[in-house]
């Protein structure tokens, strides 16, 4: 989210530009430099001429800013490190996000570590899903909010689902039902399985359509 927000305020210093996300889910870096030069952007306008008509040359001394999104391997970063190589312009920009510190720190690169959301943000955004604007929750539920809000570790994912889930659930018993499986759901080591533990409280209530 963070990437996506810096790319959006610096693309227009840049006469290409593109944003690559889940790069982990792509079977190769054949795959990812194809999505690389098939959505590429040249003033804000998509360069539609194709993955095949593109030369290593084209890029060359060009301002480029282009984002990787969640690579996970050392080929990820020998993709990277050949673009910038064909690139070869020092005004281009490179952004990568990894769940891996030591893939960041094998890049000559600048790390920003993301830290969890404080409480106050925590249950903004939680609110913004289970109350958009105007809907108050009812003073019965009031006291569940900041519960159920201190449950979610501070992972915008686990605050997000949670209060989409329960953003039509007036009756009290069943915000009772959803707190005590995110209390559950801290027995969980690990960071990804908490994850995808909160995930699943909201998964599991799902009806069978």
């Amino acid at each position: 989210t963070l990437a996506k927000l810096v790319f959006n305020e610096l693309c227009a210093e840049y006469e290409y530009t593109c944003f690559v996300p889940s790069c982990t889910n792509m079977k190769n870096t054949k795959e990812i430099e194809d999505k690389i030069y098939s959505s590429i952007y040249h003033l804000g306008k998509q360069v539609t001429q194709g993955v095949e008509k593109w030369k290593p040359t084209d890029l060359r001394q060009q301002t480029l800013l282009l984002v990787l999104d969640d690579i996970d391997n050392g080929s990820h970063v020998a993709l990277l490190e050949d673009i910038a190589s064909k690139n070869d312009c020092a005004n281009s920009r490179y952004i990568v996000t990894s769940r891996d510190r030591d893939i960041l720190n094998s890049l000559d690169s600048s790390v920003f570590d993301v830290k969890f959301l404080n409480p106050e943000s925590s249950t903004k955004l939680f609110m913004s899903y289970a109350f958009p604007y105007p809907t108050e929750p009812s003073p019965s539920l009031k006291e569940w909010v900041h519960k159920i809000v201190a449950k979610c570790d501070g992972l915008p994912l686990s605050l997000e689902v949670i209060g989409t889930y329960l953003k039509t659930k007036v009756s009290e018993s069943i915000w009772i039902q959803c707190f005590q499986a995110l209390v559950e759901a801290e027995n969980v080591v690990g960071l990804d399985e908490k994850l995808w533990a909160q995930l699943r409280v909201s998964y599991d209530r799902l009806g069978s359509e």
